[in-house]
């Protein structure tokens, strides 16, 4: 219910939607202390389900390493929120291709990210796409912008 009601919020609103999930409802949510979501504004966000145990853990940004030659304006860094955006996109990129033969349906596997200029959508596409095995999957980037047209297109 976070994800697909309140995905979009932003850090304030998701503060405040985790405070009405706990007053108004039951729901087995992680065990953050009153203090701890004051302090670190941690909320139902900052979880993931662990399939293994059926329980909540934090989402886990690998440690970065950085490469060999840097370019600071070409620095990818992960973040939990690019973490999590990895992860949904891998979800939906890994279901099956057909959902159900009877039916002939084939499965939607596409991922549209949205958010306001500057909140590293970009960031995120490129940095999921890097881990793309080069001789099975390649991949193209064309920026467009407010004054990109179809004809300029």
């Amino acid at each position: 219910m976070a994800w697909s009601f309140a995905g979009l919020f932003e850090v304030d609103d998701r503060q405040r939607f985790h405070r009405e999930i706990l007053e108004k409802s039951n729901a087995p949510l992680p065990a953050i202390s009153a203090a701890r979501a004051q302090t670190d504004k941690e909320t139902v966000f900052d979880y993931c389900v662990n399939y293994e145990t059926k329980g909540w853990k934090m989402w886990e940004v690998p440690e970065w390493t950085p490469p060999k030659r840097l370019v600071f304006s070409q620095l990818l860094i992960p973040t939990s929120d690019s973490m999590r955006a990895d992860y949904i996109m891998d979800r939906i990129a890994m279901l099956p291709l057909i959902r159900h033969k009877g039916r002939h349906e084939n499965s939607l596997r596409n991922t549209l990210l949205v958010g306001g200029s500057g909140t590293a959508k970009t960031s995120v596409a490129i940095m999921y796409t890097s881990k793309f095995d080069t001789n099975v999957m390649l991949f193209k980037r064309i920026n467009f912008s407010s004054a990109t047209t179809p004809r300029n297109f």
